[in-house]
């Protein structure tokens, strides 16, 4: 009987040891849940894509009455452009966008906003960075008491690495203020500053407020998924990226970024064949040198060395003529060098890179790029300067790590290489693999 009570006494101990254990996980549970029921229901989706080019047609066809007084028309025109290449990604759009906003600007110099923030939005698209900030600061003299222009400044602060200048926008905006676009900028402050999970929850909200609402296009609706689903891979959290991004291909199907992002994950996930099949429908949208890599991945994987070797192929062809604007220069430069092909290139483009784009991760792309084309110096600078708010992105920690490793620095190497690894073990197709086995030689 006293064997049998101490079983049980000690069964009793383990049991209030387990719940103590799983208490934080429990609240933390709950407090999720009360958060999600808080938050708004999702509103029916409109398919508004289907309408787009009637719309482009009936805005181009006032423009065609040739009325230089109109600035109504070619501003809307120059909106439809813009929408219908965040859809399809024809960069071609983009400059009719730039094009019909000169034209609304010509009629209407002064005091015409709309027009400026839609060649504000042009020159943002075409990494054209200064040149955005220069025609946002027009619009914040003609309208200096507007919050809403610290937000969009913001934005293009972080694109230049103006990190400190961005913070203080965002605080600067009242609490009435702080709406959805300062939630969603706030965010991607707080993701690129060391603060993942913040970042994560603030998103959710502005998603669950924008998606509540059913007069916003299908588009960017679907974007907010596509944009958690990145940030839960971050984090480790791979399947429920996974499902963020086929959450975002319900509200917008054959939506390329959330294809090609999850494309990236089941990659990382060795999930070869569905990696493919991702990989192919984003790059049939738009043939970004990112989503062709992982096909080329895939199919190597896969036993497809000659189609592999074609789709290497291609993306030479996309850097030599279908990249005149330059907006897949990173891209270009973080294939070339994860894949050693053509490292010279790689840092030659990342360096161009720079010159428009100082964040964190044009940083981290030059540092690698340099690392792979033999200048280690270089690439311990920049690696510095990209991790300097000690970024949650397991590749930016592995690049770290690798570099440190390179200069016999250890204690470094190891934190960052297992640093990498928490956030993800999964993180990267071949990267992951090669930190444990670095790791183990420690």
């Amino acid at each position: 009987m006293r064997r049998n009570r101490t079983i049980f006494t000690a069964a009793l101990v383990a049991l209030a040891l387990l719940a103590f254990a799983l208490w934080p996980a429990y609240l933390q549970h709950a407090t999720n849940a009360a958060r999600a029921a808080a938050l708004p229901t999702m509103a029916p989706v409109v398919a508004d894509y289907k309408t787009r080019d009637k719309q482009i047609a009936f805005w181009e066809g006032m423009v065609a009455k040739h009325n230089t007084e109109d600035m109504m028309s070619p501003r809307q025109a120059a909106q439809q452009y813009l929408q219908r290449y965040r859809e399809t990604g024809d960069i071609n759009d983009v400059l009719r966008a730039e094009n019909d906003a000169k034209l609304s600007l010509r009629a209407q110099p002064r005091g015409n906003t709309g027009a400026e923030l839609e060649l504000a939005a042009v020159f943002l698209t075409l990494h054209r960075f200064h040149d955005a900030i220069t025609m946002t600061y027009d619009v914040v003299r003609m309208d200096p008491t507007n919050q809403a222009n610290l937000v969009r400044q913001a934005t293009l602060d972080m694109e230049i690495g103006q990190y400190g200048l961005a913070h203080k926008r965002l605080e600067a905006v009242s609490l009435a203020n702080r709406d959805d676009s300062w939630r969603v900028v706030e965010s991607r402050y707080l993701e690129l500053t060391g603060h993942l999970a913040q970042a994560r929850d603030l998103l959710a909200t502005a998603s669950a407020n924008v998606n509540s609402g059913f007069d916003t296009p299908a588009q960017q609706r679907a974007w907010y998924f596509f944009r958690a689903g990145e940030m839960a891979f971050e984090a480790g959290d791979n399947d429920a990226a996974i499902a963020d991004e086929n959450e975002s291909l319900a509200v917008f199907p054959n939506y390329s970024e959330a294809n090609r992002f999850k494309a990236r994950f089941e990659c990382a996930l060795h999930r070869w064949q569905a990696c493919l099949d991702d990989a192919t429908a984003s790059a049939n949208v738009v043939p970004y040198p990112e989503t062709l890599g992982y096909e080329a991945d895939a199919q190597r994987a896969l036993g497809d060395t000659a189609g592999a070797a074609r789709t290497d192929d291609l993306i030479r062809t996309v850097e030599r003529i279908g990249n005149t604007q330059h907006i897949s220069d990173r891209l270009l430069a973080i294939y070339y060098s994860e894949h050693k092909l053509h490292v010279a290139d790689a840092y030659r483009i990342a360096k161009n890179e720079l010159l428009a784009r100082d964040d964190i991760f044009t940083e981290d792309t030059v540092a690698w790029a340099a690392a792979m084309d033999g200048r280690w110096d270089e690439a311990r600078d920049h690696e510095r300067k990209a991790l300097r708010f000690d970024t949650e992105n397991s590749l930016l920690q592995y690049h770290a790590g690798m570099i440190a490793l390179h200069f016999g620095d250890r204690s470094e190497a190891k934190a960052r290489l297992q640093r990498a690894l928490a956030l993800n073990p999964s993180f990267h197709p071949f990267y992951a693999d090669d930190a444990r086995a670095q790791l183990a030689r420690l």
